[in-house]
């Protein structure tokens, strides 16, 4: 697989793409400074204040209502933010029941969504690591027993000395713990506004990063901003990644306080499911806001308060998954810009977690000390 993939990065290179060159962090920003202030603009004014995706740039250019336009779902008491051993520790439960895949069996697939008829959650978190917030998450990640896939800024890890040293074992702490990571450029650069090589550079360089620091680097990738085209779809899909895009946002890039991040994110939801039919997706957060970080436990705890709700009536309840399986379909013969299908688990499946589900919820949403 490495020396197919070697040859498709030369191909690329005989079309007249330079080799990637790793350079002092500071010295990049300073190059890519006015690609970044235009980045910003694209993204910022095609954001949607429904939550769904900034920048998201999709074919289909679906829009969402504005929050304002929305009702205030009446929603159960939230978990208290602090402190962490409020939260409560989940109980001992089976082994998953399928096996987690290697890293390298998220390659070559389809453009993930995250569309879905059922009640499946994962989460994901963007732009880290960062020292002064992603060791918080962590600790609150462990505390309930969620995995999630972090997407990486690699610059952010690159250098060996000061805060960059602190954040690569910061990096490989997330790894560690049990958590997924993906490829989110050198520098959060919008890839479209990018030249074929710049965007290679990118991309590459932070390969380059990874393996250095991670001895390993992923083969699922986030364009900053949720920003592709056709074009840069074609040019992950060469170096053998698989896109991995959002439907749930929470505009937690926008707001600043962890209720203003979960009203968000109940307003998205509630949509998602009454407009489109979607029950569940994948979650978009950034752990290097305190605001997001707090509002991680009030999402959770929002989740397991409707599966009361839902378990009384006997509906499908939230499932927060722990890995992208649910939602991966490999890409085969069709186009780099082929979007997965809705994930449908197997009804077996299905059956068995949501049983699982069923037990744990009746011991949660009994216990005298509620959420």
């Amino acid at each position: 697989m490495c020396d197919s993939r070697s040859r498709r990065v030369q191909r690329l290179r005989a079309r007249g793409l330079p080799r990637i060159r790793e350079v002092p962090y500071d010295i990049r920003m300073l190059r890519w400074g006015w690609l970044r202030r235009v980045g910003r603009l694209v993204l910022y004014s095609g954001a949607l204040l429904g939550g769904a995706a900034a920048g998201h740039l999709h074919a289909s250019n679906e829009s969402e209502p504005l929050a304002a336009a929305q009702p205030e779902p009446a929603r159960p008491r939230p978990l208290p933010l602090h402190p962490i051993s409020a939260v409560p520790q989940p109980q001992p439960s089976a082994p998953e029941l399928q096996p987690k895949p290697p890293l390298a069996a998220y390659g070559g697939g389809r453009i993930i969504e995250g569309s879905t008829p059922h009640r499946l959650i994962y989460f994901t978190f963007d732009d880290g690591p960062d020292r002064r917030t992603t060791p918080l998450l962590l600790d609150r990640l462990d505390a309930v027993g969620v995995k999630a896939t972090f997407f990486l800024t690699a610059g952010r890890i690159a250098n060996a000395s000061g805060i960059e040293r602190l954040q690569a074992e910061l990096a490989r702490e997330i790894v560690g713990r049990g958590h997924s990571i993906g490829n989110h450029t050198v520098d959060h650069l919008q890839l479209p506004l990018l030249s074929d090589a710049e965007a290679l550079e990118q991309v590459v360089g932070a390969e380059r990063i990874f393996d250095r620091v991670l001895g390993f680097h992923p083969l699922l990738v986030r364009p900053p901003g949720g920003g592709h085209s056709p074009r840069i779809d074609d040019l992950l899909s060469q170096l053998g990644y698989t896109i991995v895009l959002w439907n749930l946002g929470a505009s937690d890039f926008q707001v600043k306080s962890p209720q203003e991040v979960l009203d968000q994110f109940v307003r998205v939801l509630d949509w998602r499911e009454r407009e489109q039919g979607e029950r569940g997706g994948v979650v978009l957060l950034h752990d290097t806001h305190t605001w997001s970080v707090d509002a991680f436990q009030l999402i959770w705890a929002e989740l397991w308060a409707r599966n009361c709700t839902l378990l009384a009536r006997g509906e499908e309840l939230f499932d927060i998954v722990p890995d992208l399986t649910f939602f991966y379909e490999p890409r085969g013969d069709s186009s780099a810009t082929t979007r997965a299908s809705p994930a449908v688990p197997a009804p077996w499946l299905l059956a068995q977690r949501q049983e699982r589900l069923r037990l744990e919820a009746k011991q949660r949403c009994t216990a005298t000390d509620g959420f």
